[in-house]
């Protein structure tokens, strides 16, 4: 890298070179050009000369003349060399050498009057005006290198004065970036560079200014974040407190909305039972009278065969009612208690998706045959999955609730349609319903917790926020929402066939400490289904 100074010497150097250039190849064109007009007219004059001397002997052919005169020329220096023909182009003299490189050749006629009497060829020697024109050109150039040199000199003397007052700015930045307060340089004359110092000195006189305000609000700033630590601190504190009472009364909601789940399902169950079991022992009350009637007519002998066959049929049809009616009550319970069992625990198992949804569904048939609504399952067979029946048991059923508080309310009929299918490893499940749907605002806070539009009408806002922990934590997997204001919602639930490994203690402590007593009253409450 070139200083200023080397790089001002440098330019003024090239720019004296290039133009001591063209003035030397300018001067050197002039000279030729001007040596070359002089040799046209001197070989005009020579021409003229010659015609006169030279034609009266060729009007005589006085050859010997001839020759004489031209060798004398020769040897006088008029000419490098010359050739003389008549007017049939005979050579009749020759005198000097015509292959000189110093003489220039031209060609003349000899004439007198308006006669020609024949031709002279002859060379003109410049060996004079060269060595003029190259002393001329090396006088030109001393000269030039003279001039750049002075003028070297003396930029270097003018970019000394310049740098020197540039090094000064320099130095005074230097011990401003350094921080020195109030760097003042010294201001000369009245050029720019005396401005340019000025204006430096005014810069640091209002950045020193500008700096001691910022360090009295930088102290300033330094205590208010000091303040705000200890603010933050106090209020982090209470933050994890209610953090705390929040996790555990979300993780009391969630085992006491498994048991109010179970609650209803025994209730429904129960109401359910009522009709196979009533049908069961009225049937069976029916043949038992049946069957003491025929034996008394058999004990009396009074009975025909016609009498007894009919009796016969009659009660195998009773009994055959009283077994559809006990195989029925039979399937309910065993319904009730998987899904009992399933929604009171998190067991991990294999399961057929259908099944376990059908199971789920036949739960709250007691519940839903009072509803205006009613629920259509499209999921096909074949669908397994390694993963926790209760959770999803959970989730679905709170999407149903969901729909029917929120979609269905004030409604005479609707349709909730749960279909599922599968996209390579992952089974996708959609829960729609065609109900009031949603606005944007709404849909985008649907999973917060504690968000409800029910607010004072039994609503907690924790549902569907549990249905998402369960989801993305537990099950694996991911939920989104698709709802058109008065057209219906869209529950869209992805989840991997094959559950990732449960992390060990992943639930709050609290809800650890409070699975073991909710789950064993649930377990009991099945045990007594």
């Amino acid at each position: 890298m070139y200083t200023l100074q080397q790089r001002l010497v440098l330019a003024t150097a090239l720019v004296f070179s290039v133009a001591s250039l063209v003035i030397l190849l300018a001067t050197r064109w002039i000279v030729a050009d001007a040596m070359a007009q002089e040799t046209q007219r001197a070989a005009e004059r020579s021409a003229s000369l010659l015609s006169a001397a030279m034609a009266p002997l060729l009007a005589e052919s006085d050859l010997g003349a001839i020759d004489e005169l031209s060798h004398a020329l020769v040897q006088r220096g008029d000419f490098s060399y010359l050739r003389i023909s008549d007017s049939q182009g005979v050579q009749i003299a020759s005198a000097g050498a015509p292959e000189s490189q110093e003489s220039q050749r031209f060609e003349r006629a000899l004439r007198l009057g308006h006669r020609s009497y024949g031709q002279a060829l002859f060379g003109i020697t410049r060996i004079g005006e060269r060595q003029a024109a190259q002393q001329v050109f090396w006088q030109l150039l001393a000269v030039c290198l003279g001039t750049l040199v002075l003028a070297a000199g003396l930029q270097v003397y003018l970019s000394r004065l310049l740098t020197a007052r540039l090094g000064d700015l320099r130095q005074g930045a230097e011990r401003m970036a350094a921080g020195e307060a109030h760097v003042q340089i010294k201001t000369q004359g009245r050029d720019e560079l005396a401005g340019l110092a000025r204006a430096f000195n005014q810069m640091s006189s209002t950045l020193s200014e500008r700096f001691e305000a910022l360090r009295i609000a930088e102290r300033s700033l330094q205590d208010a974040n000091e303040a705000l630590e200890q603010r933050v601190a106090l209020r982090t504190v209470h933050l994890e407190d209610a953090l705390k009472a929040l996790r555990l009364t979300q993780a009391e909601l969630v085992e006491a909305q498994k048991l109010a789940s179970l609650g209803a399902l025994v209730a429904g169950i129960s109401h359910e039972l009522n009709t196979p079991i009533g049908n069961a022992v009225t049937t069976a009350s029916s043949l038992q009278v049946l069957l003491h009637k025929t034996n008394g007519m058999v004990q009396a002998q009074q009975v025909s065969r016609r009498a007894l066959t009919e009796a016969l049929d009659q009660g195998e049809q009773m009994a055959s009612l009283v077994l559809r009616a006990s195989q029925r009550a039979a399937e309910l319970v065993s319904s009730f208690k998987r899904v009992a069992v399933d929604d009171s625990s998190e067991l991990r198992r294999h399961f057929e998706l259908q099944s376990v949804l059908q199971d789920l569904l036949l739960s709250y048939g007691p519940t839903l045959k009072r509803k205006p609504w009613h629920i259509e399952l499209d999921v096909p067979e074949g669908i397994t999955m390694d993963s926790y029946p209760g959770p999803l048991d959970q989730v679905i059923g709170n999407l149903i609730q969901n729909a029917e508080r929120h979609a269905f309310s004030g409604r005479e009929a609707g349709l909730l349609r749960i279909s599922a299918s599968t996209v390579g490893e992952q089974v996708e499940l959609r829960i729609e319903d065609d109900g009031w749907g949603m606005s944007p605002e709404t849909a985008q806070h649907i999973f917060e917790p504690f968000f409800t539009t029910k607010l004072g009408q039994g609503g907690s806002g924790l549902g569907l926020s549990i249905v998402r922990n369960l989801i993305c934590g537990l099950l694996g997997g991911q939920i989104a929402v698709q709802s058109v204001e008065g057209q219906g919602t869209c529950f869209i639930i992805k989840l991997p066939r094959v559950a990732p490994e449960r992390i060990e203690n992943s639930r709050p402590a609290e809800l650890d400490a409070l699975a073991p007593r909710k789950r064993g009253n649930a377990e009991q409450e099945v045990n007594d289904g």
